[in-house]
């Protein structure tokens, strides 16, 4: 079985902040707009997620993933898809074993 450890979805989580930036941009491009500050914003709140939880980088456990979903929802707006979709991932680590992944 594949270890899902909290690096591994921290780099999921910095794609989806990706992906999330790229789908807001167009809608707001259609709209004449756009705020080029978000992804830079975005970033910074992973890496203090990052540093929050840098113990425990190379570990799986349950411990570790509590202590990475607190660090994210001590950055991140509550309820923010990218987060959510993390959140939902490690639920299904610690329950299934599902390692995450950067398409669901």
């Amino acid at each position: 079985m594949t270890r899902a450890t909290v690096d591994c979805f921290l780099m999921v989580l910095t794609s989806k902040l990706t992906q999330y930036d790229a789908r807001e941009t167009a809608r707001e491009m259609k709209r004449g707009g756009g705020n080029i500050y978000r992804l830079g914003l975005l970033f910074k709140a992973l890496e203090r997620v990052r540093s929050g939880v840098s113990q425990y980088l190379d570990r799986d456990d349950r411990e570790a993933m509590q202590a990475l979903r607190a660090a994210m929802l001590a950055h991140f707006t509550p309820g923010f898809s990218p987060v959510r979709n993390i959140e939902k991932q490690i639920d299904k680590w610690l329950i299934q074993g599902n390692p995450p992944s950067l398409v669901k």
